[in-house]
């Protein structure tokens, strides 16, 4: 799994590459923390993109970021689904909770 962050002004953006399994939430969740304890950024889009799996411990991490973000006033939005993804995502509601 591959991680590249951008960081302009209050805005940044996670491009995700590979598969988001156990090690690769692992990484995300450390990724996502270093962006919570930003107190400059108000906005994240996470890129999905270069993602073909997600299993339920990254649907985790994402969730636990969301609140935690959420919670200080930010905005979280995912980007570039593919339609497995998008349709697990739907039934599962979380485009009811995620800007998607």
């Amino acid at each position: 799994m591959n991680i590249n962050i951008s960081k302009e002004d209050e805005k940044t953006t996670v491009y995700l590459a590979g598969s988001i399994d156990i090690p690769g939430a692992e990484s995300l969740k450390k990724s996502l923390s270093q962006i919570l304890e930003d107190e400059s950024i108000k906005e994240v889009i996470i890129d999905f993109e270069g993602v073909n799996f997600i299993g339920s411990s990254g649907i985790g991490k994402l969730l636990l970021f969301y609140k935690n973000f959420t919670s200080k006033g930010g905005k979280v939005k995912i980007v570039n689904l593919n339609k497995e993804i998008t349709a697990l995502f739907k039934a599962i509601k979380l485009e009811k909770l995620f800007n998607i």
